[in-house]
């Protein structure tokens, strides 16, 4: 039995919290995903690698807080919308994650 399926992905978004109504706007206008879920999460680490970049407190307590918005979709309508956000977007620290699904 052959099954004409168009591939799924997973895309993954984490973004600042000052970005956090904005995504969700931009998200919300998009007829290709049937919806999305967001969550409060914290980031680890350095921003590329450069910790100026970091608050104080950031800095000590080891973490930034970050919002992370996850949505599945055809795979080439995912690629589209992550094109979409990165000229939205620009300059903002929006990390972005982008995996095929094997099963959903």
């Amino acid at each position: 039995m052959t099954q004409n399926i168009e591939a799924q992905g997973l895309l993954i978004l984490i973004v600042p919290p000052s970005l956090e109504e904005s995504l969700v706007d931009a998200l919300l206008q998009q007829a290709e995903i049937s919806g999305f879920t967001s969550s409060k999460v914290n980031g680890h680490g350095t921003v590329r690698g450069d910790a100026a970049t970091l608050s104080i407190v950031e800095q000590v307590t080891g973490r930034q807080q970050r919002v992370q918005f996850m949505m599945h979709a055809n795979i080439v309508d995912l690629k589209n919308l992550v094109s979409s956000l990165k000229s939205t977007f620009r300059s903002t620290d929006i990390h972005y994650i982008l995996m095929p699904i094997l099963e959903c």
